[in-house]
């Protein structure tokens, strides 16, 4: 059940569904914080940054992008409903999610951990700490880090699976000092459909241990096997379970990246070219399979849609 309600939790983290209002170009992260940013022209040969805001000009989507116009790591960020940053994802570049931040005291690992680790007479502040998922390349959560809102990390959760991807263990670290205080440990017998979990607290000790066997398949359905008809019992069960826990998908449609710039004439033709510029004669551009620099004026021209999916013209 630990394991599933992760993936639950992780399928449901709560980015919103919000379309890109506008874009801007950053030489590095200084210049983003310092609001300083390029032009779209400028920006040709040099690694920088692409943010995407939203109507509230929160910024809801960074790219960091290299001299070569290619994508070396993404960050997508999401806010609660009174516009405070609630979470952020981290992807490598090959848009892999790396490492997960939720922001806020109520983050149910951090909230069960500290219910654990601590005492009700424990004069603490939890206010807008940090819970850190790290994510290893094949998507399973190695570390689940806690640090107060100054930074300072105060719990440690590490989590090791066996060779079929199944948890095995899982460890509670209390930090700095990084004792151990609580320990699971999980087995599954493919053979025998059991799952079996101990708990272990302070200085080892046993404190529980739980054998789960999965229910005979005759046990399963409503209507026993052989069934007739072409409606299985299992699709209502897993469709009340849709509707139950219905979750909004982790990764939001982002901005489209294509491999050119897109041009749009008024008669409705459209070319895939390179952008170069747009001169008082009209929009300058290279042809996908050309090196010369073309001119079309913009009497002729509807749009020009860079690969990023921003509109260059008319702006």
């Amino acid at each position: 059940m630990r394991v599933l309600y992760l993936a639950l939790f992780l399928a449901g983290f709560a980015f919103s569904q919000e379309a890109t209002a506008f874009i801007k170009y950053f030489r590095s992260d200084r210049d983003f914080v310092a609001d300083n940013p390029l032009l779209a022209t400028e920006r040709k040969g040099l690694e920088h940054l692409v943010v995407a805001y939203n109507e509230k000009k929160q910024p809801i989507l960074k790219i960091w992008v290299t001299a070569t116009e290619d994508t070396a790591k993404k960050e997508m960020l999401s806010y609660d409903s009174e516009g405070k940053l609630s979470g952020r994802y981290l992807l490598n570049e090959n848009g892999e999610v790396v490492k997960i931040i939720k922001y806020g005291q109520s983050e149910p690992w951090s909230r069960e951990y500290r219910a654990y680790a601590f005492t009700k007479n424990e004069n603490l502040s939890f206010e807008d700490q940090q819970s850190i998922f790290t994510l290893d390349p094949g998507g399973e959560v190695r570390t689940i880090e806690f640090r107060t809102v100054n930074q300072t990390p105060y719990g440690l959760i590490t989590l090791a699976y066996d060779y079929l991807g199944y948890l095995k263990e899982e460890i509670w670290l209390s930090l700095p000092e990084g004792e151990v205080i609580r320990r699971f440990v999980y087995d599954f017998d493919i053979m025998t459909q059991v799952k079996q979990i101990w708990e272990f607290g302070r200085n080892n000790k046993l404190v529980s241990h739980v054998a789960l066997q999965m229910a005979p398949e005759d046990e399963l359905y409503k209507e026993p096997p052989p069934r007739t008809g072409n409606i299985l019992d299992e699709v209502d069960v897993i469709l009340e379970e849709i509707r139950a826990g219905r979750v909004i998908a982790p990764i939001p449609a982002i901005i489209p990246e294509m491999e050119w710039d897109r041009l749009v004439l008024k008669n409705g033709e459209e070319y895939q070219v390179e952008f170069i510029s747009i001169e008082e004669g009209g929009i300058r551009f290279k042809m996908n399979n050309s090196d010369e620099i073309l001119t079309i004026p913009l009497d002729r021209v509807r749009s020009v849609t860079n690969k990023w999916g921003e509109r260059v013209y008319p702006q």
